[in-house]
C-alpha cells in the first residue's frame, strides 16, 4: 500500500504524518532529516507534500530529492483553503502536517515534483532575488538624490549607490557563472534567448522560476504566471477581467520582455498594433503580448529547439 506523506515545516521542527495517522516530529536538522528518511524508508511513499516556509524547507526538499522520493511542493493559499473547505478550522503544526497528507490524497500532484537540478535553480533563484532586492534600493536611493539632501548626505548617498552598483555587476557575474555551470539549465536558457525579446536576465529567471515551462498546457501555464484573465459574472452582470496571482517575479520580466517584443517581434509586433488599433488600450495589449510570448516560450521549451518566426507565404 502506497502512502501519502505531509511534512509540516518550521525553523526547529518537522511535523509528519502518513496517510493523515498520528504526525511524529523531527528536528529540522541534518540529523533530524537523516532520522525522518530512515523512518520513511520502511514505507512504500507515492508522493511527499510539504509548504515552502520562507526557506526553511531547503533542507528537507535537497534531502527528498536525494533519496529519490517524490517530493512536491503545495501553495500554501491552496491547502489552507482546502482545509476551510474541510472544515479544519483550528491550525497547528501538527493538524498542518495532517492536512498536507489529505491534501496530497486528495490532488493527484499539488505540483510539479522537484526535479534532479531543483538545488541549483534554488541557488538561482536567490542570486535573482537578491539583485531584484538591490536594484530596488538603489532605485529608492537614486530617487533621494532629487530631494536637495545636504552635500555630506548626498554624498553618502552616492558611495551607496557605487556600492550597490558594483554588488548588482557581482550578482550579474555570479548567476550566469551558477547557470553556465548546469548543461540542463544553460541549454534552457539559451532556447529562451532564442525568442524575440527575451535577454539574459528574463531567461535565466524564467529557468529559475518557471521550471513548469514546456510541462504544462497554455492555459495552465498562463494562470501559473498570473495571466489568465480571471472572470467576475454574477447573473446579468459582466464584470471586467482582470489578471491576478501566479508568480510575481515571472509576471514583471515577461512585461519587460513584452515592451520589447512590441516593437520588433516579427509575429507579436503586428499583433500588438493591431490591438491597439481596434481600440485595445495599450496596457491591456501589452498582457495579451505577455500571453503569446509566454505560448511561444512554452513551445520552445516543449520542443527544445529555438524559436523560428512563424512562415509567411510571399505576395
Amino acid at each position: 500500500m502506497t502512502h501519502i506523506v505531509g511534512i509540516d515545516v518550521s525553523k526547529a521542527h518537522l511535523d509528519v504524518s502518513v496517510a493523515a495517522g498520528a504526525p511524529r516530529r523531527f528536528p529540522n536538522t541534518a540529523p533530524g532529516i537523516g532520522a525522518l528518511l530512515a523512518w520513511l524508508a520502511d514505507r512504500d511513499i507515492a508522493r511527499v507534500v510539504y509548504e515552502p516556509t520562507g526557506g526553511y524547507e531547503r533542507p528537507l526538499a535537497q534531502a527528498l530529492t536525494a533519496a529519490g522520493l517524490p517530493a512536491c511542493r503545495a501553495h500554501p493559499n491552496r491547502v489552507r483553503a482546502y482545509a476551510q473547505a474541510c472544515g479544519l478550522l483550528a491550525k497547528t503544526d501538527r493538524l498542518d502536517a495532517q492536512v498536507l497528507a489529505r491534501y496530497g490524497a486528495a490532488f493527484d500532484g499539488p505540483e510539479l515534483p522537484q526535479g534532479e537540478d531543483e538545488p541549483v535553480r534554488a541557488e538561482l533563484r536567490d542570486l535573482l532575488r537578491r539583485r531584484e532586492q538591490l536594484v530596488r534600493q538603489r532605485v529608492q536611493e537614486r530617487n533621494r538624490l532629487d530631494k536637495g539632501l545636504s552635500s555630506k548626505t548626498a554624498a553618502s548617498t552616492r558611495r551607496h549607490i557605487a556600492w550597490l552598483d558594483a554588488e548588482i555587476s557581482q550578482l550579474d557575474t555570479d548567476y550566469q557563472a551558477l547557470r553556465s555551470a548546469s548543461p540542463t539549465l544553460s541549454q534552457q536558457a539559451e532556447l529562451y534567448r532564442s525568442v524575440p525579446g527575451i535577454g539574459l536576465l528574463t531567461a535565466a529567471t524564467l529557468v529559475a522560476e518557471l521550471p513548469e515551462l514546456g510541462q504544462l498546457d497554455g492555459g495552465a501555464l498562463t494562470a501559473l504566471s498570473g495571466l489568465a484573465p480571471w472572470a467576475k459574472d454574477s447573473g446579468r452582470q459582466r464584470g471586467q477581467r482582470r489578471i491576478r496571482g501566479g508568480r510575481g517575479t515571472v509576471r514583471r520580466v515577461l512585461y519587460m520582455a513584452s515592451q520589447s517584443a512590441a516593437r520588433y517581434h516579427p509575429d507579436l509586433s503586428p499583433f500588438y498594433q493591431g490591438l491597439c488599433q481596434r481600440g485595445k488600450a495599450k496596457k491591456a495589449a501589452l498582457v495579451a503580448v505577455m500571453r503569446k510570448l509566454l505560448l511561444q516560450l512554452n513551445a520552445v521549451a516543449r520542443r527544445g529547439t529555438p524559436w523560428v518566426a512563424q512562415y509567411a507565404p510571399a505576395t
